[in-house]
């Protein structure tokens, strides 16, 4: 029933009570009439014999067989269904018979058991007997009273005995035509009662599943179909009802499609574009990139890609906050993008950094676009609370051709090509030449930096260091070395930090090798101590990326360290750039103020490289300037190197910071500096860099003894 439809169950319950009623009323004609059948064969059969015996009577008396068996022959010939017909005498002597013969076991069955019938397969057998008749003779006398007593008394005498066995065939004939009339007319009762519940469930039903198939037609997403408003009472009002309701979904729908649309097109115009500037971001730029490639491949096509890096970003984001940055990333879209063709595909890959491909472009169409674009970028000022930068870009060509197999490889060309802009002078482009010394030079550093990573391997560094050397005698004679620091190559090479620290710090990579550095001159430290603490008077100085400067973590790491390995924080003096100093000033400041605390030194590195140097000088509180060597290694045959070095040290002494000349290569210099009055000075002339290893087994020697 549950999984009937409407119809079908109308129909079910119409013909059920049919079904039923056929059921009884063909179970009561059977048992009624089959009984009434059953009980006019059994009187039929009786009535045979008991006429059958009082006309045998004569017969038996007399012993007359021919008469007997004229009398059975006659019976069996009138009676259809009589197969025997059998008369015997008292003793049980068959005395007249027509049809087959009874066995003799049954008839003295019949006979000990005293039974009127038996039934049989095929039949059934009756029985009567036969008595002697009391004969009146009124004519001669009359009786009596003693003969009428005897009269009342007489029992007749039985002489024999008539078998018949009456067939049932016919009746069961009869029966078989019976029940298959009967079952016929139950049939054709059942079924003309399914055709008129068909045809009522079909009136009654036609709507309801009219209204079940609308249904399952807006489960299907039809909000728009309807049904025929056509019948009548509670009906048509559901009809209405779900017309009504179907119009109400179909509203609704609409709206919401196109709420979902909206919102899947805003959702791919994210995936694929920049939440802050609204180019084309890094992926969707590099599925573009790769479709060229391919087209590279199959058709030979030229097309070309340009790697962009904004000059001063970090300037602006470090000085203003990144709101500004932010603010000048807008701007700078806007002005790329106006200068862009309609094929071209402009976006931004990250931070300061973006992505111009040209399609079908040659190589002069993409230098006259990259000239506009290093003219426009050159002529924009951007003011953000009344400060004003220029902004500067550098720009990574790549002939996109046969040569790449991949996108990784067109956009590390391109970067490539980029840094190379940045380090002939920034604010120009710069083409990528798989031979050419700057990419090859490139290469080789970016390679160098490829094994780095969060867990610095201690075989891949090495710890070297450089006397610092009084000048003067009024300067304390303490052992003042700088640490350096030296990589050491898969072949064993040792590589200058000049190689490999650039692009360490371009891929932000610095904040790890300066932990690893500050981690290993502590613990290097600590065995100088542990070899004789009273005598060790070093002062180690450790230089600090601009990166690591702008990692806030950096002072609770130095603390750990200072606690770890129980070094005297002053020993330990922190080398910072001027550069890096005044790119991230206020982290800077906040630095030297908590290390200061604890009795740590500070120097400032390459003083005089910058145009503002003396004006930033006062926001610092160091304790050592060390010159720039530029001004140093010819200052004994340049009067301008000179004045700069004299300068440099007439201001420090006025602020009593101590001066260190770098590049002291030759006993001229070091006359130089001493006339001068400089305090320190470092250079191959005054000691060459030896291993912090050495040092140590150079200690340990000299108080072992």
């Amino acid at each position: 029933m549950k999984n009937l439809g409407i119809k079908s169950r109308v129909i079910f319950l119409g013909t059920i009570p049919a079904l039923l009623f056929a059921i009884i009323l063909v179970g009561y004609a059977i048992t009624n009439i089959f009984g009434v059948l059953d009980q006019s064969l059994e009187d039929r059969g009786r009535v045979i014999a008991s006429q059958l015996a009082p006309a045998a009577e004569y017969g038996v008396i007399s012993g007359n067989s021919q008469v007997l068996q004229r009398l059975v022959q006659q019976a069996l010939s009138n009676e259809q269904d009589l197969r025997t017909v059998m008369v015997v005498d008292s003793h049980g002597l068959t005395l007249a018979l027509s049809g087959r013969e009874l066995p003799k076991a049954l008839i003295a069955e019949i006979a000990k058991e005293n039974l009127e019938q038996i039934p049989q397969d095929k039949g059934i057998i009756f029985t009567f007997p036969i008595y002697r008749s009391l004969v009146e003779i009124d004519d001669f006398s009359n009786l009596s009273s003693k003969e009428l007593e005897l009269k009342k008394s007489y029992t007749p005498e039985k002489i024999g005995q008539v078998y018949i066995e009456l067939s049932n065939q016919t009746l069961q004939n009869i029966k078989q035509d019976l029940i298959v009339k009967i079952f016929l007319t139950a049939i054709f009762g059942l079924a003309l009662s399914g055709l008129l519940a068909w045809k009522l469930g079909r009136n009654i039903t036609k709507p309801i599943q009219e209204i079940a198939q609308a249904v399952n037609r807006i489960g299907e997403g039809v909000f728009s179909h309807t049904i025929m408003e056509n019948s009548s009472g509670e009906l048509k009002t559901l009809q209405k009802g779900f017309n009504s309701m179907s119009s109400s979904l179909k509203h609704a729908y609409d709206g919401m499609q196109e709420k979902i649309n909206d919102a899947t097109s805003m959702l791919r115009h994210q995936a694929q574009h920049d939440d802050l500037t609204g180019l084309i971001n890094r992926r969707e730029f590099e599925v573009r990139l790769e479709r060229c490639l391919k087209s590279v491949h199959e058709n030979n096509a030229q097309h070309i890609f340009c790697f962009l890096d904004l000059d001063q970003f970090k300037l602006v984001n470090d000085t203003c906050g990144h709101s500004a940055g932010d603010e000048l990333l807008k701007q700078v879209s806007i002005l790329l993008a106006n200068k862009m063709r309609e094929r071209d595909t402009l976006a931004r890959l990250g931070g300061d950094e973006f992505g111009l491909l040209l399609e079908n472009c040659t190589l002069t169409d993409a230098n006259q676009i990259n000239n506009a674009l290093l003219k426009t970028i050159r002529d924009y000022r951007f003011i953000h609370d009344d400060k004003i930068f220029n902004i500067g870009v550098s720009i990574g060509l790549v002939v996109i051709n046969q040569g790449f197999e991949n996108v990784s490889e067109i956009i590390h060309a391109a970067d490539l090509a980029c840094y190379s802009a940045k380090s002939a002078g920034r604010n120009q482009s710069f083409l990528f030449n798989p031979g050419d010394v700057e990419v090859v030079r490139q290469r080789s550093a970016v390679e160098s930096i490829s094994d780095i990573t969060d867990e610095i391997d201690d075989e891949q560094f090495m710890l070297y260091c450089q006397p610092i050397v009084p000048l003067t005698s009024a300067t304390t004679q303490l052992q003042h070395y700088e640490i350096l620091l030296r990589k050491i190559d898969l072949d064993g090479k040792i590589i200058l930090p000049t190689t490999f620290i650039p692009s360490a710090e371009r891929y932000h990579l610095m904040p790890n090798i300066d932990r690893w550095v500050i981690k290993n001159v502590f613990l290097a430290y600590q065995k100088l101590l542990e070899i004789n603490a009273e005598k060790c008077n070093y002062i180690f100085s450790i230089n600090l990326s601009g990166t690591s400067l702008g990692d806030k973590s950096l002072l609770s790491f130095i603390q750990d360290m200072f606690i770890k390995y129980s070094i005297p924080p002053q020993s330990i003096c922190f080398e910072i750039t001027e550069t890096a100093a005044i790119v991230n000033l206020k982290n800077t400041i906040l630095l030297f103020s908590a290390l200061r605390k604890l009795g740590c030194s500070f120097a400032l590195d390459d003083f005089g490289s910058g145009m503002s140097s003396f004006t930033y000088l006062k926001n610092f509180d160091v304790d050592y300037l060390k010159i720039d060597g530029t001004f140093v290694k010819e200052m004994h045959i340049n009067k301008i190197d000179h004045a700069m070095v004299r300068s440099i040290h007439s201001v420090a002494e006025a602020m009593s910071i101590k001066t260190v000349a770098e590049f002291v290569e030759n006993e001229e210099i070091l006359s130089e500096l001493k006339s001068i009055g400089v305090h320190y000075g470092q250079g191959l002339y005054l000691g060459a860099p030896v291993t912090v290893k050495g040092l140590i087994e150079r200690y340990a020697k000299l108080h072992a003894q």
